[in-house]
C-alpha cells in the first residue's frame, strides 16, 4: 500500500528532516505491507520560499497517487500538511494520523 506522509517542514527544515527520516523507517519495520512516500525526503533540496508553491503542486500530484495520507508530526501547525488533508478529503483519499506506534483513522 502506497502511503504519502505529511510532516512538518518549514518550522524547523533540519529537525523536521531528521524526523521525518525516523518515521519513515518506523513505518517500513512495523508495516511491512506499506511503502512510505515522503515529500519531505523527497523535495528536502527545494528551501526557497518562492519554490514552495511549485513544491507543494508536485506534492498534491504525488499525493493524488497514493492509496492514504498518514498525517506526522505536529502537522496541524504546518499549513502545508493542513492544504494536504483537505486535498486527500476531496479526493476520498482515507486520512489517517501516525503517532508511533499507532495509525489512527482522523477523516469521518
Amino acid at each position: 500500500m502506497l502511503v504519502y506522509l505529511a510532516h512538518p517542514v518549514v518550522s524547523d527544515p533540519t529537525g523536521n528532516y531528521q524526523k521525518a527520516k525516523r518515521i519513515a523507517r518506523e513505518i517500513v519495520n512495523r508495516y511491512p505491507e506499506v511503502v512510505p512516500v515522503s515529500p519531505v525526503l523527497n523535495f528536502c533540496y527545494f528551501r526557497e520560499p518562492e519554490e514552495r508553491e511549485k513544491i507543494m503542486k508536485c506534492c498534491l500530484q504525488l499525493l493524488s497517487k497514493c492509496e492514504e495520507l498518514w498525517l506526522t508530526g505536529q502537522w496541524w501547525n504546518s499549513s502545508g500538511c493542513l492544504q494536504e488533508k483537505q486535498f486527500a478529503e476531496e479526493l476520498g483519499i482515507p486520512v489517517r494520523m501516525y503517532s508511533f506506534p499507532s495509525v489512527i483513522n482522523v477523516a469521518e
